[in-house]
């Protein structure tokens, strides 16, 4: 097998046709955006991509102007910002970013499937560390399609051997939502069999992941670790 990363939501970048006088998106579109990039989830992506000598790839936009996570069919996929443009921007917005974002991911699964027994494409991003107040105990969350047995034994696997070398860290499957919902891996799941595709998404809370410390490369380090055991990277060959 062999692991492909993938992050969604950690990009900075405008379209450059959003900005300026020329823009199909009306001039200085930029001013109405904050930063909401999940740079963790981006900084531990690329920290697993080269621990397990792995492809990554980022989409460099920013996910509140179109989110290349979600379907076309998404009621949010488009941000407070993009979502009452017209027909024809959002159109532009899809042949400009989302689109090409997808046809990225599917085509390197293609050709890790061309070579490779299985494609293991996951997912990283991170999630608040509370909601309505009430703070999230789980530090880690693997989502998978439990109809799938190859991606539930891959997780209970990776879980395994996350305990071993990290007993303290919390993990739960499909947390914090289903791994069965709209998503790019359950895109890529109809694109490709489940005897050779497994789509797992990595959420880490923001309570341990954005604060930078020895606890948090231990458990990045262990993620890490976990994740080339799993995969079956001798250690000679570990980053």
């Amino acid at each position: 097998m062999a692991v492909l990363i993938t992050c969604e939501a950690a990009g900075e970048s405008l379209p450059h046709l959003m900005v300026g006088t020329a823009s199909p998106l009306g001039p200085a579109c930029s001013s109405e955006f904050g930063s909401v990039a999940d740079r963790y989830g981006g900084e531990i992506s690329q920290t697993l991509a080269e621990a397990l000598h792995a492809p990554l790839i980022r989409n460099p936009f920013r996910h509140d102007v179109i989110d290349v996570s979600r379907s076309l069919r998404h009621p949010r996929l488009f941000g407070p910002s993009t979502k009452n443009l017209s027909p024809q921007q959002k159109q532009w917005l899809i042949e400009t970013i989302h689109r090409p974002y997808r046809r990225q991911v599917q085509s390197a699964i293609k050709r890790i499937t061309q070579q490779f027994t299985f494609a293991v494409h996951i997912s990283v991003r991170t999630f608040a560390a509370s909601v309505g107040g009430k703070p999230r105990r789980t530090d880690v969350g693997l989502l998978y399609d439990p109809a799938r047995p190859n991606e539930v034994d891959f997780c209970l696997d990776w879980i395994d051997e996350l305990y071993e070398i990290s007993p303290y860290l919390k993990v739960r499957r499909n947390y914090p939502r289903r791994g069965t919902v709209d998503s790019l891996t359950k895109a890529m799941r109809a694109r490709f069999p489940a005897d050779c595709y497994l789509g797992i998404e990595l959420w880490l809370n923001r309570a341990w992941a954005a604060r930078r410390g020895r606890l948090r490369d231990e458990a990045i380090n262990a993620l890490c670790h976990s994740l080339q055991m799993t995969v079956g990277i001798p250690a000679s060959e570990a980053a």
